[in-house]
């Protein structure tokens, strides 16, 4: 009975979320503290060290007596782990400073900052929901604090592009897509999983992959989008329900991590990754990938909607994932780390495609990124 009643109590709060989450506070800004309470992957099997293809890497819930603390929604880790940047569904930024044990696990997070996302007009998005409800999270360089930040928004639907190198978190946007370009998109299921790409060749601007959490086509097909600058096209993801998508990473190899949850009242919260390989990315393919991870909530998640990725130096992975709590008391805010190994990813960029390309795939003309060792050289086998 209390198992049942722990189920309802949750599925109760995170069907909040569909009607636009809970709480409106009055945002601080400046440094924070967070303290970090270490996690347990599986508290039924404690000795459970790998899940589907992915190896747990250790975990944290994260918690701040700034009331102005959750809502996480989007994640970008410096490609050497040591530095993170995040964004709240209610139009915030979270900058700090990534936490190692001598494992290599992580354990915390220092310098923690938090200030306003800024509209067009160099004031804070927070002062609106419609404005202010931030979702996906890409950069474009090694160090997401010294890189070109997009960032999109549900309900008024747009990407923004933010230079995040020059101005910190005082950046005001660029406007680069909005909803005249990108089509009716659902109020609260707009792009939820957002993703750089490397300018193609005799390209100046850098793509993107954008994916909607919950915007279907006619054929019952996840809407998605290739974008280059204020250019576009669209694809199309096969959706897997009772799944949504909510992040979207690119690997070193070029190929993509697709982050999706689901919820129900009884059933709880869950999560999956599926892989999607970049040569399917096609203008006018229908994409799908093998799951990597599936898992409901006897296992340390909850509502889990950012994600980055980043090398281990050898072939494989390092993943994060944050989740977002709707500054619900029910809900935590859990920072995840999971190992994808190198043979993996070479078998699962080996594989058949799953759809047929259409066109020329969106590649990259550069490296897809160079190793990169734990911030303090312990790296767990």
């Amino acid at each position: 009975m209390r198992e049942l009643w722990w189920r309802v109590a949750r599925g109760v709060a995170l069907a909040l979320l569909v009607a636009g989450g809970i709480g409106n506070a009055a945002f601080a800004d400046g440094e924070i503290d967070v303290e970090a309470h270490p996690l347990i992957w599986n508290p039924d099997n404690r000795q459970e060290t790998k899940t589907g293809d992915l190896e747990w890497a250790g975990g944290v819930e994260l918690t701040s007596p700034d009331g102005d603390f959750g809502g996480w929604s989007g994640l970008s880790v410096s490609a050497d782990g040591s530095r993170l940047l995040a964004i709240s569904d209610k139009g915030r930024w979270l900058s700090g400073r990534l936490l190692y044990d001598e494992r290599g696990r992580i354990y915390g997070v220092a310098d923690a900052h938090i200030a306003p996302m800024l509209g067009l007009d160099g004031k804070p998005v927070t002062r609106t929901k419609q404005l202010g409800d931030a979702e996906g999270l890409t950069v474009d360089g090694d160090d997401p604090l010294a890189s070109q930040a997009y960032v999109s928004f549900e309900r008024a639907h747009r990407i923004w592009k933010y230079d995040i190198a020059n101005h910190a978190l005082a950046a005001k946007p660029l406007q680069l897509l909005t909803q005249r370009r990108l089509g009716r998109l659902a109020f609260n299921g707009g792009i939820e999983a957002l993703a750089w790409h490397p300018a193609r060749p005799g390209k100046d601007d850098a793509g993107l992959v954008a994916i909607t959490e919950d915007t279907l086509n006619p054929r019952g097909n996840i809407r998605a989008f290739l974008a280059e600058g204020r250019d576009f096209q669209r694809f199309e993801v096969k959706p897997r329900a009772p799944y949504k998508p909510t992040d979207l990473a690119r690997l070193p190899n070029g190929d993509y991590l697709l982050l999706e949850r689901r919820f129900s009242i009884l059933g709880g919260v869950g999560m999956e990754i599926r892989y999607l390989k970049s040569a399917a990315l096609t203008p006018g393919a229908l994409v799908d990938g093998p799951v990597l991870i599936d898992v409901g909530q006897s296992y340390s998640i909850d509502n889990m909607e950012g994600l980055s990725a980043r090398s281990d130096g050898k072939g494989g992975a390092w993943l994060y994932m944050i989740s977002d709590d709707n500054f619900n008391p029910i809900q935590r805010t859990l920072l995840l780390m999971f190992h994808l190994p190198a043979d993996t990813m070479t078998r699962l960029h080996g594989a058949p495609k799953s759809a047929e390309a259409a066109e020329t795939p969106l590649r990259s003309s550069q490296s897809a990124g160079a190793p990169s060792p734990s911030p303090d050289g312990q790296i767990p086998d």
